[in-house]
C-alpha cells in the first residue's frame, strides 16, 4: 500500500495553505460569494485539476508505451455542481485534445484505460472516505 499525505493549514478567513508530502505548496480559498478574496484556487477547481492531471499523465504514459507518443496534449474540464448542499459535482466533462501520429483506437484506449483502470483520482471519486476529529487534542471517535 502507498500512502500519500497532504496538510492544509488555515491562514485566515476561508484561506488555506496546502502542503504536499512531496514538498510542494498550493493556496486554496473559498469563492467570493462565501467570503473568499481571490487569493487561491477553489477546492472544486483543485479536484478538477487533479482529475485532469492524473488522467493526462496516464494518457501520455500509455501512448508512449503504445509507441505513439503525442506531440501535444491538453485537457479542459468542466464540472456541473448541484445548487443545494451537498454541492457535489453532478457531472464532469473532460475534453482531451491530443495531437500526433496516433491511431484513433489507441487514443481512445489510452483515455478509456485511464478512467477504468489507472487514474487514482478518477477511481478515488468512488472511494470510501474515513474521517475522524481531534478537538483540543482529544480524539472524538464515533
Amino acid at each position: 500500500m502507498i500512502i500519500l499525505t497532504v496538510t492544509l493549514r488555515w491562514q485566515e478567513g476561508l484561506y488555506f495553505e496546502g502542503h504536499s508530502g512531496s514538498g510542494h505548496s498550493v493556496l486554496l480559498e473559498a469563492g467570493a460569494a462565501v467570503g473568499g478574496q481571490g487569493r487561491g484556487v477553489l477546492p472544486g477547481e483543485m479536484l478538477l485539476m487533479a482529475l485532469g492531471g492524473c488522467t493526462a499523465m496516464d494518457i501520455v504514459s500509455l501512448l508512449q508505451k503504445f509507441k505513439t507518443p503525442p506531440t501535444s496534449l491538453s485537457v479542459e474540464l468542466n464540472g456541473s455542481k448541484r445548487t443545494e448542499h451537498p454541492k457535489s459535482f453532478e457531472t464532469i466533462t473532460a475534453i482531451y485534445r491530443i495531437e500526433g501520429e496516433i491511431p484513433a483506437e489507441l487514443a481512445w484506449k489510452a483515455v478509456d484505460s485511464s478512467y477504468k483502470k489507472y487514474s487514482v483520482v478518477a477511481n478515488s471519486l468512488r472511494s470510501q472516505i474515513i474521517y475522524h476529529v481531534i478537538l483540543n487534542q482529544v480524539d472524538l471517535l464515533k
